[in-house]
């Protein structure tokens, strides 16, 4: 759909017919699950399977699409304030509910009556217990309401997930545009890096030139890491100014209709201590010797395991936080990775195939007082192919002096 005033394009990023094959994989595996009707919730799976997206997934509105495994069409529920944004031609669906945004109880009741309506509450339904919308409460009333309508209910969660792991060849060309956005923001970061800058000009900078580029806001903040903090974890960015010997770390996700690539590198102002460059010199060479000895058919945890020998081997085991990854692709905040780890910690344990996406990380804690700073990383993205593992970014991951 285009909007005719000013000729910008919005709405679904993908063919119908792209669409329709991605459901169609969902009602194959309903079928081998011996699911029925599936209430898909989960905001990135929604976008997956119809190309919605929204900035407010409210946890009292049971936003989603209904699937029946044995029909073509679809039932979209939304709140009625969003009748517009879907009317808008956001998502692909063959038809739409609207419920308060108010009380979920009569928006619960109101589905469930529709569903009931049209016969679809034969056989097994499921719902994605693990969604982060709506809330667990507003999950569990749609299901007793359907099994007081005579369906049996089970968990669905995951089934989605797994099957948008593989990707078309559509959405990966959406992941190295998302890739190729995240590395011109890394370059402009670089050329910029200075002392006195904040960890919040840097951010800055980078989402700016990410917006030049054609990407969207990430699913997740940005991270900013310099000198002390340099191994506190999942801290947002601050005030605090770069200073000269300073290392910093700098971590953000290119997104392109909502796919992301995750990109991180590593940086000195000025010189740094040679076991900083030692370090990431060794590091740099583990993401080689992955891409080297992993294939199509093997394990994720076997990746694991390479990258962490390797890393054991150079003798930078105490210093690594994690070395591994997890599935990415899709995602819509304030979650940014796949139900699969490298490590097995997700909740599903995947062999690689063509078409997957997974990033992959080199984090270290040094405690041991050198110069600069006490920790960073670099992270990248890689694709599975039918040859094996391919690095989606350009740049190199050597700590650069900047």
């Amino acid at each position: 759909m285009k909007n005719t005033q000013d000729g910008t394009a919005w709405g679904p990023p993908f063919p119908a017919a792209e669409y329709a094959e991605r459901l169609a994989k969902v009602r194959r595996a309903m079928a081998a699950r011996k699911i029925d009707l599936l209430f898909v919730s989960s905001p990135p799976n929604i976008t997956y399977l119809t190309g919605y997206d929204s900035i407010w997934y409210r946890r009292t509105t049971p936003t989603g699409l209904f699937i029946r495994a044995d029909q073509d069409k679809t039932l979209f529920v939304d709140s009625e304030s969003h009748a517009d944004l879907v009317k808008s031609g956001t998502g692909r669906f063959d038809d739409a509910v609207f419920v308060s945004r108010r009380k979920y109880e009569p928006a619960v009741e109101l589905i469930v009556d529709t569903l009931k309506v049209r016969g679809w509450l034969k056989g097994t339904a499921a719902v994605e217990r693990w969604s982060l919308a709506p809330h667990g409460i507003v999950l569990t009333a749609i299901e007793q309401r359907m099994e007081a309508a005579g369906a049996k209910t089970v968990d669905g969660s995951w089934l989605v997930d797994r099957v948008k792991m593989n990707k078309s060849p559509a959405e990966i060309a959406c992941m190295r545009k998302a890739q190729a956005i995240a590395d011109a923001a890394m370059i402009e970061v670089q050329k910029a890096l200075k002392p006195g800058m904040t960890e919040i000009d840097i951010q800055g900078l980078a989402h700016y030139v990410m917006a030049q580029h054609g990407g969207e806001e990430p699913a997740i903040r940005s991270t900013v890491r310099t000198g002390p903090r340099g191994c506190v974890h999942h801290v947002p960015p601050s005030r605090r100014k770069i200073q000269q010997g300073d290392i910093v770390w700098v971590d953000f996700s290119g997104s392109y209709h909502r796919y992301h690539a995750d990109l991180a590198r590593i940086f000195s102002i000025g010189e740094p201590d040679k076991r900083w460059t030692n370090l990431y010199e060794k590091a740099s060479k583990s993401i080689e010797i992955v891409v080297r000895e992993i294939k199509p058919g093997d394990s994720m945890t076997r990746l694991h395991e390479v990258a962490n020998a390797y890393i054991e081997s150079v003798g930078l085991k105490k210093y690594a936080w994690l070395v591994g990854g997890y599935d990415m692709g899709i995602a819509i905040p304030p979650d940014w990775v796949g139900h699969t780890f490298h490590s097995g910690l997700g909740f599903e344990a995947v062999d690689f195939e063509p078409g997957m996406t997974t990033n992959y990380e080199n984090v270290f804690d040094v405690m041991e007082d050198w110069p600069g700073g006490n920790g960073g990383s670099y992270i990248d993205m890689l694709l599975m192919t039918p040859n094996g593992l391919e690095i989606l970014s350009k740049l190199d991951r050597k700590m650069i002096v900047a």
